[in-house]
């Protein structure tokens, strides 16, 4: 009889989603150089010369679970962070290792070229509640990957420096908790960076008011590609802007949305200035506007979508080159508020096909609006169901309602 005997070890093996997050051979633990992880200790040179003992040896440092206090930023340059592969990284417990950075004059982690994070939280303890902050991870080089990682009230959660070209940035199932003033920053990404399930949940411990705060600040991007991204209780759940204070780097974005969502913020998309984005399918529920767009030169497109809103016009065009709403549901349900349900106020729009519910007026066309098409709605609407003020001997050429 021939017996076979085979061992194998399932945390030793490779995830789909990254680097093998093991102790052995293949990683530097940060244990095995010094590091205590009781929460007490300083466990900063630790991580350093782990750092850079896998940058020699083109290997990830490993990081078991503990609570780990650090006094400098942890830069990552062509190497990797990892915690472990189970950890739970969008939960209440503290399944995977936490980071607690005791400065406040720089980021936690740097990603320059190369440098990635994976199943790690970094939590800030405050004494008060802060008025400034360094951002808990700054991305300053191409390719950089942060996945499975959870970030506990930070200043703000996951910035690009606004100077570098971060392209191919990748950010893939990150959870940030209570940010203070952002929850990512992507500016600079000269080719095809991807966002993929990152959540900004505002909700405590402390409350944050919902004039403050973006959950998503996107400046001058590459073909960005944001799938099943949420924010709530943020000030702006998706900001596009053309200049954020601070950076260098300006322009507008060209990229799309995918099923992302958002829900008890104060405007749930806006869009300033020079931007190209194509938003397919999600909820957007809002106090205020659920899209507003305010740029001669904006071009939104918005397709299967729920826009829905309190006190404020669901959509809300501004200015733009074109908006075009087809197939979705514009709402505006609160009796105690007048506005109606989409306000064009400027530039051009069409809405199509798209079911209008408002407890006051469906449309208002106003006196700037350089074209509107309207036709194929269902209107479900207590006002008028559309109000044109454009005042019509001096409608420009060309513009009309159908």
């Amino acid at each position: 009889m021939l017996l076979l005997l085979v061992t194998s070890s399932i945390q030793g093996q490779p995830s789909s989603g990254g680097p093998v997050a093991t102790m052995d051979s293949d990683t530097i633990s940060v244990r095995s150089v010094g590091a205590v992880g009781d929460g007490k200790s300083d466990d900063t040179g630790a991580f350093m010369e782990a750092v850079r003992r896998a940058h020699s040896e083109r290997k990830p440092v490993y990081v078991p679970r503990g609570l780990y206090r650090i006094s400098k930023p942890i830069v990552l340059e062509n190497a990797s962070l990892i915690g472990p592969d189970a950890g739970a990284w969008p939960a209440d417990t503290d399944a995977v290792p936490v980071i607690v950075p005791a400065h406040r004059d720089a980021p936690c982690v740097e990603l320059k070229a190369g440098g990635s994070l994976k199943g790690i939280c970094i939590r800030y303890e405050w004494d008060k509640e802060p008025e400034a902050g360094p951002p808990a991870v700054l991305v300053s080089g191409i390719g950089a990957w942060v996945s499975c990682v959870k970030i506990m009230y930070p200043w703000d959660g996951i910035v690009t420096d606004g100077v570098s070209n971060v392209g191919r940035l990748n950010l893939a199932d990150v959870f940030i908790v209570s940010p203070r003033n952002i929850g990512v920053r992507v500016t600079g990404t000269w080719d095809v960076p991807a966002l993929r399930n990152v959540e900004v949940w505002n909700a405590g411990p402390v409350a944050r008011p919902l004039a403050k705060g973006i959950g998503f600040d996107l400046g001058k991007n590459d073909l960005i590609r944001l799938t099943d991204c949420f924010a709530f209780a943020m000030g702006t759940g998706f900001l596009l802007r053309d200049r954020i204070p601070g950076c260098k780097i300006e322009g507008g974005t060209w990229g799309v949305m995918t099923g992302c969502s958002t829900d008890y913020c104060g405007i749930g998309i806006e869009v300033r200035g020079e931007n190209t984005v194509s938003v397919s399918g999600g909820t957007y529920w809002q106090h205020h506007q659920s899209l507003i767009v305010d740029g001669d030169k904006a071009r939104v497109r918005v397709t299967g979508a729920e826009l829905k809103s309190n006190g404020s016009p669901a959509v809300e065009v501004r200015d733009s080159d074109h908006v075009v709403i087809t197939g979705c549901s514009l709402l505006r349900p609160m009796k105690e508020h007048t506005p109606p349900a989409a306000a064009l106020i400027g530039g051009r729009t069409i809405l199509q096909g798209n079911h209008i519910q408002s407890a006051g007026p469906g449309i208002a066309i106003g006196p700037k609006v350089r074209d509107a098409v309207i036709n194929g709605n269902m209107l479900d609407v207590k006002g008028a169901e559309i109000e044109d003020k454009r005042a019509q001997p001096k409608t420009p050429p060309g513009s009309h309602v159908e």
